[in-house]
């Protein structure tokens, strides 16, 4: 979900800009930036015909879109949205933040139903009270049996090291697809900027394989490669988006003691490592009282 105070047209490129500051950039760097940005807008300038072309999907988005002055994200995150949930049909789907995105997955999983799937619902999770309502009088009523709008206020939390910010109250079911784009990052406790914690709170207790896409925060980014190694946390460069699963908590890496003597160094400045293992099951392998 995009930021609150974001007003910009639906699927606005916009949406789409690098947020840096090109002049602290090495040439090689910012070419990069270019090339990412321009290519994002081109993959937004294809996505939007194919949004558009699915008349039932694209009237109830600008059903929503009418109540609400929250843009949501780009017609590329849409499409891939969409995209997921008919791949993968999951049932029960987690929604870290309301908004359109919301109207594009219960539309994937009421196609998804009309092939033979089973019934979907989306749990949709909003923090903001104001938005919250605004959401409720903006989903289209047709989408009342699918969309489940929960509110809850955001808190700080924490997993092993890793302290970032989640919902306080986000129901316990079988997840087996989640999206995550919230809460807003700022700890309610310092105003740091952390990360989004929710998505590893349900890995950690699911026993069923999930997957996530998760929307463009670079420190949840980093903390779920940290956890779950580049082959389970997969950043699309083209997407500006991370591709989560299949995953268990079985998948969640732990910390445990390390040698580290491969960091020394005798004529430069040591930089330590944080390691972590992703082998073996942490409910065996972890000391006692661990």
């Amino acid at each position: 979900m995009a930021e609150k105070d974001d007003d910009r047209p639906l699927g606005d490129p916009a949406a789409l800009v690098v947020p840096e500051d090109l002049s602290d950039l090495s040439l090689p760097a910012y070419l990069r930036s270019r090339i990412v940005k321009a290519q994002l807008a081109w993959r937004n300038r294809r996505c939007e015909p194919r949004i558009r072309a699915h008349r039932e999907m694209w009237r109830r988005m600008l059903d929503y879109a009418s109540k609400s002055s929250v843009t949501g994200a780009s017609f590329s995150d849409y499409l891939t949205l969409y995209e997921q949930v008919r791949r993968w049909k999951p049932t029960e789907v987690l929604e870290c933040g309301t908004g359109i995105s919301t109207v594009v997955l219960a539309q994937a999983l009421l196609d998804n139903a009309r092939e033979g799937a089973p019934t979907g619902r989306i749990t949709s999770m909003e923090d903001h009270q104001g938005w919250y309502e605004t959401a409720r009088n903006a989903m289209p009523e047709d989408l009342d049996g699918v969309v489940e709008l929960v509110h809850s206020k955001k808190v700080d939390g924490t997993h092993r090291i890793f302290r970032g910010v989640r919902y306080e109250q986000v129901p316990e079911r079988g997840y087996d697809f989640v999206f995550s784009d919230g809460p807003d990052r700022h700890s309610p406790v310092t105003g740091e900027k952390l990360f989004n914690l929710d998505l590893i709170d349900v890995i950690a207790r699911s026993e069923r394989p999930l997957r996530a896409v998760v929307d463009n925060h670079y420190l949840t980014f980093w903390v779920l490669q940290k956890l779950l190694g580049t082959d389970k946390a997969r950043y699309d460069v083209w997407r500006r988006l991370m591709f989560v699963g299949p995953v268990t908590r079985h998948d969640l890496g732990y910390l445990r003691r390390e040698n580290f003597l491969p960091d020394l160094r005798f004529f430069m400045p040591v930089k330590l490592h944080l390691r972590l293992s992703r082998h073996g099951d942490w409910d065996k392998e972890k000391p006692p009282g661990g």
